[in-house]
């Protein structure tokens, strides 16, 4: 019944729209003119453009998954330009912008219902998917020309005189153009590169660890998101009841959120409960990943880690030339006291070091400030008081999955003297050799085998040494764990998931790391892990952090409260599960692929520490990595974040 009412409701759309191009040439064409235009289309196109406020209920009941804020900005801003201008002004009806936005909207709308048409009965022609997501770089753009010149006249020639309230209300939407046309424009860039992606996903089918098919045959992300955390919901407290809500689930890329912060309410029940949880959930996510192969059939991760973990790599070393510090000193990259300031004022200073009593007395201020914890404070001195021992890393080792991330420790610890066992491509791995020669450190990293790496690293041939070295966490996942294990024998390991890959890719390679660290805790009881958590997450937190969040809003300063009371701002208030406490730090824009790769490090952080294995979870502070600071939004969101103490971004 829903499907033949959205079809009869395209094709009526798509037809009135058709008839307002079709009238509107053929009056040019007759006449040359445009005064006769809106007599011509002008009911016909109300009509069309007003229809167009059932699609924001559409999205609103999950008839179709068009996030509900785009599609408001859409209709609401036609609407306005319809009835706040058009309509009533009959200069507006005489102006030449009005072929603009008829030929605009129109050829827009013709083809949008077109591909929603076709995509109700299963299958879109590519000529009308090309239209659809390649025509608004051009119609976008002439569509919001027409839209703002349509206001103008309307404010000039009727509403500065007839109604300066509206008028001001004019100059006001106006405004909203500036950040919202380029906002639409991004949206749709967005749009088309995920659908061609998804239409070409077929053709070209990824090798390695790639998520299942779904019902329609494609390989889509929500779906199976969605099944891993209801697995782990079904393993406890809420049972199947809570499974269910999140299956039931329609717009999971808009409602993720909540059911995260259930899943952690659920896992603060008990230890039981967490742990059930966490292996409920890992275990869902092995078995629904799937890995390929030429030459194999499709598989699961889990039987392909068995199935395929042959080692086909050798492994080669590369010893720094540095000595080993013999009064190694704590030092941190801080240039200047941003307490209170945007942090890009102090680019020029970011590798600025402090040590010593400068690095105290800098402790001391954040903890003042309320930007560290004292217990952390705390550990830093102590650290710093045993430097001389405790920072001598000669006798330990750490494989780093993602050895070259901008966030991973390499540099600090090839700087103390530490064995690194890098995992990284053969790209990042060239620029690895070049800081580990540099340094104290030895390096250990995988090579094809039969290879005279040891003649290459003599004479320092290390751009024909990344080409037959290095490895894909993607498409070698089971031979990689296969040559972890063999690494350092007798030697306790450490390994790290310091991994990042935009968009359902993160989730990928999280689980290709996940099966790693488990093979090696399972064959070499003795591995520690660790991670290095986001920020913007739901982290349980102490009974004085809570008290401190709600502190800080009470003393939030008046212009805080007045954005709070209309509705811009929102308190972030501490959730309490029996004595434990917990803050929603979740940013929805990241997505819930992001959230789902970040909660499989803290399910295997749990599981290994339950099973007996060191498990380190550190946090990391907000930073401004390349990888943030190029979506424009982050972006803003860091430039004015000092401003919420005791916020305070640092750089990598």
């Amino acid at each position: 019944m829903m499907k033949a009412y959205l079809l009869l409701y395209n094709a009526a759309c798509g037809a009135g729209w058709l008839f307002c191009i079709v009238r509107t040439l053929a009056l040019l064409s007759s006449e040359g003119s445009v005064g006769s235009i809106y007599a011509g289309v002008g009911q016909v196109l109300v009509i069309s453009q007003t229809a167009m406020l059932l699609e924001i209920w559409h999205s609103l009941f999950g008839l179709v998954p068009s996030p509900v804020a785009v599609v408001i900005l859409q209709v609401g801003s036609r609407i306005f330009v319809v009835w706040g201008a058009l309509f009533w002004v009959p200069a507006c009806q005489q102006h030449w912008s009005l072929v603009l936005i008829v030929m605009s909207w129109g050829i827009t709308e013709v083809v949008r219902y077109a591909f929603y048409f076709c995509s109700l009965l299963g299958s879109v022609p590519f000529p009308i998917f090309w239209l659809r997501y390649s025509l608004f770089m051009v119609l976008y753009p002439t569509g919001i020309t027409g839209e703002i010149l349509q206001v103008l006249v309307a404010m000039g020639a009727h509403w500065k005189v007839a109604n300066p309230l509206w008028y001001r209300m004019c100059l006001i939407i106006l405004l909203l153009y500036v950040p919202g046309s380029p906002g639409m424009i991004g949206n749709m860039w967005g749009n088309r590169k995920r659908s061609f992606k998804k239409r070409n996903a077929g053709k070209d089918e990824p090798q390695g660890v790639v998520w299942p098919k779904t019902k329609s045959g494609d390989r889509s992300s929500m779906a199976t998101n969605r099944g891993i955390l209801a697995a782990a919901a079904a393993a406890g407290p809420g049972t199947v009841e809570a499974a269910s809500k999140i299956s039931e689930e329609k717009k999971w890329r808009f409602a993720y959120k909540k059911h995260m912060l259930d899943h952690v309410t659920q896992s603060l029940q008990s230890p039981d409960a967490c742990l059930a949880m966490a292996r409920a959930g890992l275990e869902a996510a092995q078995t629904s990943f799937r890995f390929l192969r030429e030459g194999h059939p499709e598989m699961s991760m889990k039987d392909a880690m068995e199935k395929l973990g042959e080692n086909i790599f050798d492994i080669a070393e590369l010893k720094g030339e540095q000595c080993v510090y013999s009064k190694p000193e704590l030092t941190l990259s801080y240039g200047a006291p941003m307490l209170g300031k945007p942090y890009y004022q102090f680019e020029e200073q970011r590798k600025n070091k402090i040590s010593g009593t400068k690095l105290r007395e800098q402790l001391d201020k954040w903890v003042e400030y309320g930007t560290l914890e004292p217990d952390v404070a705390d550990a830093l001195k102590t650290l710093q008081m045993k430097q001389g021992d405790w920072l001598d890393l000669s006798d330990m080792h750490f494989v780093l999955l993602g050895a070259a991330s901008a966030m991973g420790p390499l540099t600090f610890l090839l700087s103390l003297g530490a064995t690194v066992v890098a995992v990284a491509r053969p790209r990042a791995l060239r620029g690895i050799l070049d800081q580990a020669k540099e340094s104290p450190g030895k390096l250990i990293f995988p090579v094809q085998k039969g290879v005279d790496w040891k003649g290459m690293v003599a004479e320092q041939n290390f751009d024909a040494l990344a080409k037959v070295s290095g490895c894909d966490l993607l498409t070698q996942a089971p031979e990689i764990a296969a040559w972890v294990c063999s690494v350092a024998p007798g030697k306790r390991l450490t390994i790290g998931n310091y991994t990042y890959l935009d968009g359902a890719l993160h989730v990928q390679i999280a689980v290709a790391c996940d099966c790693i660290m488990q093979r090696l805790c399972a064959e070499r009881k003795d591995t520690a892990v660790a991670f290095l958590g986001t920020p913007t997450d739901a982290h349980v937190v102490t009974r004085g952090a809570a008290e401190a969040a709600v502190t800080a809003h009470e003393k939030a300063p008046f212009w805080m409260k007045l954005w709070e009371a209309a509705g811009v701002l929102q308190q972030n208030k501490p959730r309490t599960v029996g004595n434990l406490h917990f803050m929603d730090s979740i940013v929805p824009d990241q997505g819930p692929n992001y959230i789902l790769s970040k909660r499989l490090q803290h399910w295997r952080a749990m599981v290994a520490r339950a099973d007996g294995h060191v498990a380190s979870s550190n946090v990391s502070p907000s930073t401004a990595t390349s990888s943030v600071t190029s979506n424009a939004s982050f972006a803003a969101a860091y430039g004015g974040m000092h401003i919420f103490r005791p916020m305070e971004v640092a750089y990598q």
